[in-house]
């Protein structure tokens, strides 16, 4: 608390004299920069960022672009290689490297940073932060053998494998015996769903679901536990695969098809309603969601999962990933890289600028002490103030640290900044006073991630095709999805049998869109 204190009173210091000695500021490295605005707003110049302009003792000539225009925006401007010395790089079609980016790096526009982390002493090994990163998260980070992407932060593993549920029912209808593989959460599903529609006094579907099943965050984690892979994976000839045409897929299919037939499945459940089987109103028995995101308060109250319709007594839990004929329920990120940024290749040129926005960008706690709290936060006496039960007040009088922190914005640096990586345990569950989840439901969270993380560690669960390229794909995915929905719709509503379900995946993966995609891949 001392270091924290210390720090702060030494820059609001800082601060102060920055801006009477505004001379002396001439004299600082300018680093322009293009940032995603997520419709905060922030002004520019403003005190958060003079604040690290002060701390890094750096010029930073920051445009905030609202994230409607950024692509179209950045993207002109690589074209015209006249990017900033650093960019944020969003993802494209679910990927960082997208072909006008990869395009500019192919043209030498952005800089491998790879002998600036790999190299003698270099950022992999010595920053705090980086030097916690496995090298699966550095291969995310590659594209054609260089690195020219910048991570900020690693998140939280898995996301979307987290099988949440009514334990309320479950105590209330007899039903605590977990289930553990997939054939006994069917069962279990169908039979509280049955139990609690009859006991309720109204339907209570099984699972919480709408849409297209295909990349739904819904269900894809069921549909690992049959295949044993993610969207691309390879078959047994080691050659690209969509995962609805694994020759398993079927007993996924099969899985969600007993739901239905057995009614308790939403039978609209392929349209894009979002209330009939809503979990969060009560609707459903289950469902799939982050693993993460049943951070109940203890007292139920304080922090609400349910819709302020639903009385109290409703209980969230989460169940142990289950079993299925290739693997568990369970999703890997499709990229662990929560953001990014790229540095311009022609501040090579200007070693004593490139070392600056090293500084600047790759900064930790343990470099700066209390860099942790002002990237949250803010400062002390401009974004909040400490009140006497030691919680902070971020509103003030007027709103005062409300304005200055959304000016500032505060908060939102770090998707440029580094940042320590994601623990959504300590941040949603072990929040301090009345939110805090219960000790159950702490343990509880940290031996699901335990079991996701040894998954994860002993399979290389992934996405085969990250960092790779089709045209074929770009040009004729959408269609194939479509067809591909509406097959998985047919059979699942019994309107196509078994056969006619593989004589269409073997006319798309016989097909030359399809081949050309797998083709594709491999050739990068």
């Amino acid at each position: 608390m001392k270091k924290v204190l210390s720090f702060i009173l030494v820059f609001a210091l800082a601060l102060t004299m920055g801006i009477m000695s505004t001379a002396e500021n001439k004299d600082r490295i300018t680093i322009s920069v293009l940032g995603v605005d997520w419709g905060y707003g922030p002004s520019s110049d403003s005190a958060m960022e003079r604040y690290w302009e002060d701390l890094f003792d750096v010029n930073m000539e920051i445009e905030w672009v609202n994230y409607n225009d950024y692509n179209e925006k950045v993207n002109a401007m690589i074209v015209a290689g006249t990017q900033p010395d650093v960019i944020q790089v969003n993802k494209n079609d679910g990927a960082y490297y997208y072909p006008i980016f990869t395009k500019a790096i192919d043209n030498g526009q952005f800089l491998d940073l790879t002998p600036y982390l790999f190299g003698e002493g270099g950022l992999a090994t010595t920053n705090a932060v980086f030097k916690g990163w496995s090298q699966s998260m550095w291969d995310q980070a590659t594209y054609n053998g260089g690195i020219y992407i910048l991570p900020r932060s690693k998140a939280e593993i898995a996301q979307q494998s987290g099988i949440t549920v009514r334990r309320d029912l479950m105590k209330k209808y007899g039903f605590e015996d977990e289930p553990t593989t997939m054939e006994e959460l069917k069962e279990w599903l169908i039979q509280l769903s049955n139990a609690a529609t009859e006991g309720e006094g109204e339907k209570i579907y099984a699972l919480d679901f709408y849409g297209d099943l295909i990349n739904n965050a819904r269900t894809t984690a069921f549909a690992v536990a049959f295949t044993g892979q993610m969207d691309w994976g390879y078959d047994e000839d080691g050659n690209f695969e969509f995962i609805c045409f694994d020759k398993n897929y079927i007993n996924f299919l099969n899985w969600m098809k007993d739901l239905y037939d057995a009614g308790v499945l939403d039978p609209e459940f392929a349209l894009s309603n979002s209330d009939t089987s809503k979990w969060k109103g009560g609707r459903s028995v289950a469902y799939l969601t982050a693993w993460y995101n049943w951070n109940q308060s203890a007292d139920r109250v304080t922090n609400r999962i349910f819709d302020k319709v639903c009385p109290d007594t409703y209980e969230a839990w989460c169940i142990m990933p289950v079993e299925g004929d290739n693997g568990i329920v369970i999703a890997a990120n499709s990229s662990d890289i929560d953001s990014c940024i790229a540095i311009s290749s022609k501040v090579a040129e200007d070693e004593a600028k490139l070392n600056k926005i090293f500084q600047v960008f790759c900064a930790t706690e343990e470099e700066y002490p209390g860099y942790n709290l002002v990237m949250s936060d803010g400062v002390e006496g401009i974004h909040y103030a400490v009140l006497e039960d030691g919680s902070l007040d971020k509103k003030g009088p007027d709103n005062v640290y409300g304005q200055a922190r959304t000016e500032g914005y505060v908060g939102a640096w770090n998707q440029i900044f580094l940042k320590t990586d994601a623990d959504q345990i300590t941040s949603k569950f072990m929040r301090s006073g009345a939110q805090r989840a219960s000790d159950e439901a702490i343990q509880r969270a940290r031996d699901i991630r335990a079991v996701l993380a040894a998954y994860l560690d002993e399979t290389g669960l992934g996405f085969s095709n990250q960092n790779k390229f089709s045209t074929t794909y770009n040009n004729t995915w959408a269609n194939i999805v479509s067809d591909t929905n509406a097959n998985i719709t047919k059979y699942i509503m019994g309107e196509i049998s078994a056969e006619e379900w593989a004589a269409f995946v073997d006319s798309i993966v016989n097909g030359a869109d399809y081949q050309a995609i797998i083709a594709e891949y491999a050739a990068n």
